[in-house]
């Protein structure tokens, strides 16, 4: 095994079972009797679940929302991508590696079922449920290891194996860096679903000056170009128009969602992305 994969993997295990990042994933909304909270209706709510009591007081439909405790079936998607290789700290695929470690080590900490895949156009690696931790090397081998070069995520394919595949509501944990025509409608609203992107900070604020030859490392085609500030801020511009997008699909369809920067301490950037 590479010493970048056995780094990350004494990193991720010492990080899961010395802090708490499992224990965020152990609630499950769903069907069970455990009363979370009641809030406001949203269209499609189980209309069972209406508040009548609390809606008597004249403040709109209100529905009560609950916790179920049970094992959890979860999903972790490592969205393969050309664009995962590259980082001036370090490369996006370690991140999204690590990432890939921790949230597996957390899973199977706390007894739950984990399946995990590779996917861009079509599914690259699929490996078959379990809980023994002996997956999480697998996973990190494949990881970093993984030809990302020339490679672009098809997100519509993606919900269409998810739905043909993972057959009941599962906790589905998507790991890129979310570039391209990003649609996830068709799983969101049948899963919990969590979009973690990963992302160096260069890449979104350019800084560089001169004449250079840049590869599409999606689609390995070269352009030599000249770099300057202008052309760096209107880059910038169609960067944040995307994200913008993005963050609008993410809160629409109730996907849990956040950054994690190459430069940052991926473990604790990861639990304030999933304690929300």
């Amino acid at each position: 095994m590479q010493q970048v994969a056995r780094e990350i993997l004494i990193r991720a295990k010492k990080d899961v079972f010395s802090g708490n990042l499992g224990n965020h994933l152990t609630t499950f909304k769903g069907d069970g009797l455990d009363f979370r909270e009641i809030r406001d209706y949203e269209y499609g709510d189980d209309i069972r679940k209406i508040n009548w009591r609390a809606t008597a007081k004249g403040r709109g439909l209100k529905t009560n929302v609950f916790n179920e405790e049970r094992e959890l079936n979860i999903v972790i998607a490592f969205m393969v991508s050309g664009s995962l290789h590259f980082g001036s700290i370090k490369l996006k695929q370690e991140v999204a590696t690590e990432i890939m470690a921790l949230l597996a080590f957390s899973a199977l900490k706390n007894s739950n079922r984990l399946q995990s895949l590779f996917f861009e156009k079509e599914i690259e690696k699929f490996f078959e449920p379990t809980k023994n931790d002996a997956i999480v090397y697998q996973l990190v081998e494949s990881a970093i290891s993984f030809d990302c070069l020339g490679r672009e995520v098809d997100y519509k394919a993606f919900c269409d194996f998810v739905n043909g595949v993972v057959r009941q509501k599962s906790l589905i944990f998507m790991v890129g860096d979310f570039y391209g025509d990003v649609d996830l409608s068709e799983i969101a609203h049948k899963n919990e679903l969590y979009a973690i992107i990963v992302r160096d900070r260069f890449e979104e604020n350019p800084t560089l000056n001169g004449e250079f030859e840049l590869v599409d490392t999606n689609t390995l085609n070269s352009n030599e170009m000249v770099l300057n500030k202008s052309v760096a801020s209107e880059y910038q511009r169609l960067i944040e128009k995307h994200d913008a997008k993005l963050r609008e699909h993410f809160l629409q369809h109730q996907i849990t969602y956040g950054k994690i920067y190459t430069d940052e301490d991926i473990y604790i950037r990861l639990s304030e992305i999933i304690k929300g």
